[in-house]
């Protein structure tokens, strides 16, 4: 598994939109799909930002929360294809058992817009509707591997 981002971030603000294309924020009341909030964050280490809609009911989250995350790109232990795997399920094909006993949420998804800003990359995945963007550094040699529609694996745990 190569490791794209490994990181501590914490939530800055969960169902925030900007209001009338202004700069300020404002708290969304009545929300599309009660169990999925989009969190911000911000990390401890690489001056980076996320944006994630999480599915609360399964993984409750809080502002202020602390999170371990890692983004990775599965490499095969097998001849499956990650396709495969996703209809199977069988996840031990692609994922450590340590990875999935430590990390208390876990998403797979496909990447599906990227670029930089300055010295700062960014890139747009989905996962399975559930939308991320991610912006800040990138190790250069890590970079090279993620391209459109590359799958990544989404490691989320409090802390």
């Amino acid at each position: 598994m190569i490791h794209l981002v490994k990181d501590e971030i914490n939530v800055k603000e969960i169902d925030m939109i900007f209001k009338n294309d202004s700069e300020k924020l404002v708290k969304v009341k009545q929300k599309i799909y009660k169990n999925v909030s989009r969190i911000f964050a911000t990390s401890f280490n690489k001056n980076s930002e996320i944006i994630i809609d999480v599915n609360t009911k399964i993984f409750p989250i809080s502002e202020g929360d602390n999170l371990d995350l890692l983004i990775a790109i599965p490499q095969m232990k097998s001849n499956n294809s990650i396709e495969q795997i996703y209809t199977s399920g069988d996840w031990n094909a692609i994922i450590e058992k340590e990875l999935m006993e430590k990390y208390e949420y876990i998403m797979c998804g496909t990447v599906f817009h990227l670029g930089n800003e300055g010295d700062k990359n960014f890139f747009y995945a989905s996962f399975g509707g559930l939308l991320m963007k991610y912006f800040g550094d990138l190790e250069k040699n890590v970079s090279r591997y993620l391209k459109l529609d590359s799958k990544i694996l989404l490691f989320i745990e409090k802390i």
